[in-house]
């Protein structure tokens, strides 16, 4: 039997969790909103042996969840460092989301040393994305990191 504290623990956590979307979905707002080559940003977390989307900005893509090994954002992960493809037309690896899409940069949120998430941002402008660009959204993922923990340790939990 779940007592009244369990229940509302339970009931806290859940407005823990939609709050921590919440937040990142209005980063995912801003960044697409603020720079005219961000045509689509998301924030994918590791669920087990997949990425799941957890928030974005743009049109709705059918690739809410990734197996990890497939496309640019599971190498990202497996290699624990950005990934900017200037020309995904050129890179097998791309896992093609959108038809105008031509330049993609991935960058992995951490936890401690260990990659649990990571902003997706997906550009319609081939070589959008500069070093600038790189260590803007690297200090954004460091930002984000405990939003994207809470989310992730959810999911681990369930997972449990």
């Amino acid at each position: 039997m779940v007592t009244a504290a369990e229940f509302q623990k339970s009931e806290i956590d859940g407005i823990i969790l939609e709050s921590a979307k919440k937040s990142l979905s209005n980063i995912c707002h801003v960044l697409s909103e603020r720079n005219h080559r961000y045509n689509w940003t998301g924030v994918y977390v590791v669920v087990g042996d997949h990425l799941k989307l957890v928030s974005f900005q743009g049109a709705a893509t059918e690739h809410v969840l990734i197996p990890l090994g497939e496309g640019l954002c599971s190498l990202a992960i497996s290699r624990n460092e950005t990934v900017n493809e200037k020309d995904v037309k050129s890179n097998r690896e791309y896992l093609a989301c959108f038809l105008n899409t031509k330049a993609e940069l991935v960058v992995p949120v951490r936890y401690g040393d260990k990659p649990i998430g990571e902003i997706d941002i997906d550009s319609d402008e081939k070589g959008a994305f500069d070093q600038d660009d790189e260590k803007f959204v690297e200090e954004i993922a460091e930002k984000i990191s405990p939003l994207v923990k809470l989310i992730y340790d959810q999911h681990e939990k369930n997972l449990r």
